[in-house]
């Protein structure tokens, strides 16, 4: 038995459908599709904060009057 937590959750026929399609499709069970699943969800979400916050500190970095500089400019003073 496995030490992971677990989860359930009910899903629309549907969806269910096609994590069946996915578990046969590539040979998994549908616990392993939906870990997946949730596996990649989360990366991209974490993405998505990480720039939002990105760019809130960027906003309030030009909004207090700071100067920026590109990409090309900070390689230039680095010489790379």
């Amino acid at each position: 038995m496995s030490k992971k937590p677990r989860v359930q959750v009910s899903l629309d026929p549907s969806d269910f459908e096609i994590i069946e399609l996915l578990s046969e499709r590539d040979k998994l069970s549908k616990s392993e599709v939906m870990n997946k699943i949730v596996h990649v969800w989360l990366e991209e979400y974490e993405d998505f904060l990480l720039a939002k916050m990105a760019e809130e500190a960027h906003n309030e970095w030009v909004k207090d009057g700071c100067k920026t500089i590109t990409h090309e400019e900070m390689w230039k003073a680095l010489n790379i």
